[in-house]
């Protein structure tokens, strides 16, 4: 027979697919899957695919292909069906007789194994058909978050169909399968644009139809470019701001997406004000996928004789945000209170996980009481961690305690804090002791004063996304990686704004792995809101981004 070229792998495997793995286990025991019976007829020249179930699952290596008695390039059980095998432990092999005649075709793992009979003659049924298409398709860019959907429609005269395979185009790592029936389906296949991993790496999608008498064709379709979502948060204004003054907005720009593909991403802001929207400030900065940036936009207010609050908004090309702000006019501004922050003291150094308290003395320096809402924000990118309302009469002083809940972090951390009224700011640099660091002696957590425990966190899965109102669970691992035992507590952590929301007290022997359920029950909210979740120990912690969906 003629030596032949089956199909050209393309590649080593995608990865993010092919995490599963079956281990070398053996005695294996084989059963015939496809093609159904002993034998199977197909045209000289057509594919046809060769799988056997395996109990337990084995590695492709594993398997051994002969054909008539010995090696032969008519069977291929490599690419494109190596990753099927990985993952499901199922030895497959796609195969190819170009000559008509009969052939026995092998495979064996261990002492057992299964054989069919190839005939191959042109009196065979015709191969199935197939055609693949994608909406969005290649011509468009969609982002992370956006749906992608790719249908294949296939027939077979012989009314056998059985499978439908879903494979990365490049690499030809297996993705998903679809059980067929008939003569003729269509079947879609759905992904979030941050799940298609070949898109994002501008690799097709192929889709492999089987018959059940392994009979075998193949289709494959372009899909659209994807790119990071670019999310936007407001962190904060400088309002109330008298007329002709400028009005500062601070917001946060986070880029959505895959550090392997979009890395660094510019990502562009519009401030937008107004009743009537007007554009007035635009600033530019490069996010690094999975991370945010801090920025500033402003504009002048105009010299109104009389008090005026209106929306602002920051957007980006597939986010916005928005807040209302007070100008004071110019006529009110002798009936206004302005609310200066004169001190600063703080309970720092704390030890991370301990509280960190901040006491600022206010003074109004206004002419009329000052109403206003007291925030406390810490962070080199700025974060809100608790605010206050007070009220201060003209010339009065008062003083005011906010605080939060430190991270029990593993090193010393220094960082700003500061306290903000709205019409005044101050700041603080203040330090956090880390576990490691030299204001936690030597961090000794062992029960009998010789180790340390050390618990490792790794989120394995969450129920995202949700409706509103449901409860969002978190499941994670919890390994004591330390050299004692150890009791800690194990907490979720939600939003931008940090906010412990559950958590749970372990306790684990050294080398010990256990899992963890943690969650909540989410707010209604209108329009759909991503956010970071994390599970954390005082040592590690472990973030993933999840939705909860809007009624909107």
């Amino acid at each position: 027979m003629r030596r032949r070229e089956y199909v050209t792998a393309l590649g080593g495997t995608v990865g993010v697919f092919a995490t599963g793995g079956t281990g070398r286990a053996q005695p294996a025991t084989l059963e015939r899957v496809c093609p159904a019976d002993t034998v199977t007829h197909v045209r000289p020249g057509d594919d046809v695919l060769f799988e056997a179930a395996a109990e337990p699952g084995v590695e492709s290596p594993d398997a051994e292909w002969t054909v008539d008695g010995g090696e032969s390039d008519a069977v291929r059980p490599g690419a494109p069906f190596w990753s099927y095998t990985y993952r499901t432990g199922n030895p497959a092999a796609a195969g190819r007789f170009d000559e008509t005649g009969v052939y026995d075709v092998t495979v064996s793992v261990g002492a057992s194994s299964v054989d069919w009979t190839v005939v191959a003659t042109e009196r065979a049924p015709a191969a199935p058909s197939a055609d693949l298409s994608c909406e969005p398709g290649p011509d468009a860019t969609v982002t992370v978050r956006d749906e992608i959907e790719v249908t294949a429609t296939a027939a077979d005269d012989s009314g056998t169909l059985r499978t439908l395979l879903w494979q990365e185009g490049r690499n030809a790592t297996y993705v998903d399968d679809t059980d067929l029936s008939g003569a003729d389906a269509t079947v879609t296949y759905a992904v979030t644009g941050g799940n298609a991993i070949w898109f994002i790496g501008d690799y097709p999608m192929i889709a492999w139809i089987v018959c059940r008498d392994g009979r075998l064709t193949t289709a494959r379709t372009e899909g659209p470019a994807v790119e990071a979502f670019r999310d936007v948060d407001i962190s904060g204004t400088n309002a109330p701001v008298r007329a002709g003054e400028d009005l500062v907005v601070e917001a946060e720009i986070a880029a959505e997406g895959s550090s392997t593909y979009h890395a660094f991403v510019e990502a562009s802001a519009d401030l937008i004000v107004g009743h009537d929207p007007t554009h007035v400030d635009s600033a530019t900065v490069e996010v690094f996928a999975g991370q945010a940036e801090s920025i500033e936009l402003e504009f002048t207010t105009a010299t109104v004789r009389n008090t005026q609050t209106f929306p602002v908004r920051v957007e980006t090309r597939h986010a916005a945000s928005e807040t209302d702000v007070t100008v004071i006019g110019t006529d009110d501004a002798d009936e206004r209170g302005h609310l200066q922050v004169t001190d600063l003291e703080t309970n720092a150094p704390v030890t991370g996980g301990d509280r960190l308290e901040v006491t600022a003395t206010l003074a109004n320096t206004g002419d009329a009481p000052a109403d206003r809402e007291v925030e406390l924000v810490v962070g080199d990118n700025p974060t809100t961690v608790d605010t206050r309302r007070v009220t201060v009469d003209a010339g009065a002083t008062t003083t005011v305690s906010l605080g939060y809940e430190t991270y029990p972090v593993r090193n010393d951390d220094e960082f700003p804090v500061r306290v903000r009224t709205g019409d005044d700011s101050a700041s603080r640099t203040v330090l956090v002791y880390g576990r490691d660091g030299d204001g936690n002696g030597d961090g000794n957590d062992g029960d009998d004063g010789t180790g340390q425990a050390s618990f490792a966190v790794s989120i394995t899965g969450t129920n995202a996304p949700v409706a509103g109102g449901e409860r969002l669970s978190v499941t994670a691992t919890v390994e004591n990686a330390g050299d004692a035992a150890g009791t800690h507590d194990v907490e979720l952590v939600v939003g931008r704004t940090p906010e412990v929301v559950d958590a749970a007290s372990m306790s684990l022997a050294p080398g010990e792995t256990t899992t963890v359920s943690l969650g909540y029950e989410t707010y209604p909210v209108r329009n759909d809101d991503t956010f970071p979740v994390t599970i954390r120990s005082p040592q590690t912690s472990d973030t993933r981004t999840v939705t909860v969906r809007g009624s909107g």
